[in-house]
């Protein structure tokens, strides 16, 4: 008989051990202490529906002063912080929200509000990766890079929305995606492309007092410069080697034909007219960006062995042709001709910018 109930026992013993290394096997032990975390990395976003079901799901209000002798002590931080958790734990059940932070950028009065108590539920995609941000009631948590122009896109949208949770990310936690040298130069091209309002509101106080004197007015013509100098307060780079810049001017710009562009030269041999160019505010820009950029004013120029451009009487150019003398002088596409056929050498102003101008005429293919 103790031999059968002994028999017993050691059957039992086996199958218990066999059923406790099953579930060694099954499970993932990993290193001491460390929880695997299962990362969703699908860019899916969830329909309006989902999104207005989290909205219109009820919450019990937080009471920032209970009767409760150490709640009264709480600093306003430590309040807010204790509405976060008391809105994420009726929250823990509820599936979470998935939406594009573009449509983030247009909330705004009491549909704001309600999503900031929903917070713990709402991922924001990234505009241009498969990237979400997470929320933390009114406080996007990390820093993040996308391209200037979609930065730009989204801090319009929150300032017309008078998103000030949107407009504080955009300004203190993103970063612009370094910018080529083209891309930097015409970006100088579009003045018109955002509502001043914008750039000002994206501009520091110190800045726009700097650039702009204390009545810190940004005019229509330089929100261009105003846009590219925002880049680079927001910590924007120029990729790539920076390209020595030479900007041509003319000394004067009384009679002037023809359209009003700045002549911008840059050492790969490229050539841009930029129009409106405020020249002393795109120079300050540049060099922040790294660039060396230098100005070349002409008060000459050289058209072919026949006929020339040159300021005359009270600053005003003239056009000559042989005997002929004309007002007006087509400024822009003379001074280009002379470029691309190396004749800078020829202006009367030569020997002033002689360096400049000789390293120009190296560098034109």
């Amino acid at each position: 008989m103790i031999n059968f109930f002994l028999k017993i026992t050691l059957f039992y013993c086996f199958i218990y051990s066999l059923s406790a290394q099953d579930v060694l096997d099954d499970n993932d032990f990993g290193r001491p202490g460390f929880v695997k975390e299962e990362i969703d990395d699908k860019c899916d976003l969830s329909d309006n529906k989902k999104l207005l079901e989290l909205l219109d799901f009820k919450l019990k209000k937080f009471n920032p002063k209970p009767n409760d002798d150490n709640a009264a002590q709480m600093t306003p931080q430590e309040i807010k912080q204790a509405s976060i958790r008391f809105y994420n734990q009726q929250l823990v059940e509820v599936e979470a929200v998935k939406m594009r932070v573009e449509t983030f950028a247009t909330l705004g009065g009491d549909t704001l509000s309600s999503l900031i108590e929903r917070s713990s539920k709402i991922l924001l995609k990234h505009p241009e990766r498969c990237e979400f941000f997470t929320l933390y009631g009114d406080q996007v948590i990390g820093n993040f890079e996308m391209s200037f122009q979609k930065i730009l896109q989204l801090y319009a949208t929150a300032i017309n929305k008078n998103n000030l949770i949107a407009q504080e990310f955009v300004r203190t936690q993103l970063v612009p995606a370094p910018m080529t040298v083209d891309d930097a130069l015409k970006s100088l091209y579009d003045d018109y492309g955002y509502q001043q309002n914008v750039i000002e509101s994206l501009l520091p106080e110190d800045v726009k007092n700097l650039f702009f004197g204390e009545n810190q007015l940004l005019a229509i013509a330089d929100v261009a410069e105003s846009k590219l100098l925002a880049f680079s307060l927001l910590g924007g780079r120029i990729s790539g080697n920076k390209d020595q810049l030479f900007v041509f001017a003319p000394d004067s710009k009384k009679g002037l034909l023809g359209s009003n562009e700045t002549i911008v030269f840059t050492s790969t041999g490229k050539i841009y007219e930029v129009p409106l160019l405020n020249i002393p505010l795109a120079l300050n820009v540049m060099r922040s960006l790294g660039f060396t950029a230098k100005i070349i004013l002409l008060s000459h120029v050289y058209i072919d062995s026949n006929s020339y451009c040159k300021i005359g009487e009270a600053g005003m150019w003239y056009h000559f042709k042989g005997d002929d003398k004309q007002m007006g002088c087509d400024f822009l596409s003379n001074t280009v001709k002379s470029i691309k056929e190396k004749t800078l050498n020829l202006s009367e102003g030569y020997s002033l910018f002689k360096e400049s101008i000789d390293q120009v005429t190296e560098l034109i293919k």
